[in-house]
C-alpha cells in the first residue's frame, strides 16, 4: 500500500496484536461454510474472499474497483494489501470509484433498519423514467436522500425534458410536412 492509504485506522480489538491486523482467517460460526486449516475449521476473512473472487475473475491488474463509500477503509484498504502482496505488484487496482449510498429519512438504507424500498415497490409509485432521472440528478459518489421531494424534483426535470423533445419534434415535424406538401413546378408538369 502507498503512504497514507489506510490513514484512518483507528480502534484496538483485544484480539489484535496491532491496530491495524485484519483477519485473513476465521473460526466459522455455527452454520457457517467451513474447512480444515492448520489453525483449526474456519473459513478466509471477509477481504480475502473478494479480493481472491477478483482475481481469480479479473486477473492479478483490475482497472477499475468499484464498492460503496463505506468499503474505502478498512475494506478495500486490505484487499488491497492482501492482493498485492499475493501478486507481488505495486499497485493491485488502477482506480476505485466508491459511490455514495441511498439514504430514506436521513439514514443509510438498509435491511437490519427495516428503512428500505425495492425497485418493485418503487415502480409502483414512479416510472422507469422517474427513477432514472431521480438517480441521474444525484452525484454518483455522494450519498442521495430518497424522499417525496427528491422524486418531485425528478418529476419536475422528466416534465421539462418531455416538454422540451416534443417541441423539438413538433419544429421538425412542420418543417418535414411543410417541404412535403409544397409542389413544386415540375410536380405540376
Amino acid at each position: 500500500m502507498a503512504e497514507g492509504e489506510g490513514a484512518l485506522a483507528g480502534g484496538s480489538s483485544t484480539e489484535k496484536k496491532h491496530s491495524f491486523d485484519f483477519a485473513l482467517w476465521k473460526a466459522s460460526k455455527p452454520g457457517e461454510p467451513s474447512w480444515e486449516s492448520p489453525w483449526g475449521p474456519g473459513r478466509p476473512g471477509w477481504h480475502i474472499e473478494c479480493s481472491v473472487m477478483a482475481s481469480d475473475i479479473i486477473g492479478e491488474n483490475i482497472d477499475i474497483h468499484g464498492g460503496g463509500v463505506d468499503l474505502m477503509f478498512p475494506h478495500h484498504d486490505n484487499e488491497m494489501a492482501q492482493a498485492e502482496a499475493y501478486h507481488k505488484c505495486c499497485q493491485w487496482v488502477n482506480y476505485f470509484l466508491h459511490a455514495g449510498h441511498l439514504h430514506i429519512k436521513g439514514l443509510k438504507m438498509s435491511k437490519s433498519l427495516k428503512n428500505f424500498i425495492t425497485i418493485r415497490q418503487a415502480l409502483q409509485e414512479h416510472s422507469p423514467r422517474q427513477l432514472r432521472f431521480m438517480f441521474l440528478m444525484q452525484p454518483w459518489d455522494k450519498s442521495m436522500n430518497y424522499s417525496d421531494q427528491t422524486v418531485d424534483d425528478a418529476k419536475k426535470k422528466e416534465s421539462y425534458f418531455k416538454n422540451f423533445f416534443g417541441a423539438v419534434k413538433s419544429v421538425l415535424r412542420q418543417d418535414f410536412v411543410s417541404q412535403i406538401q409544397g409542389w413544386t413546378a415540375a410536380d405540376k408538369a
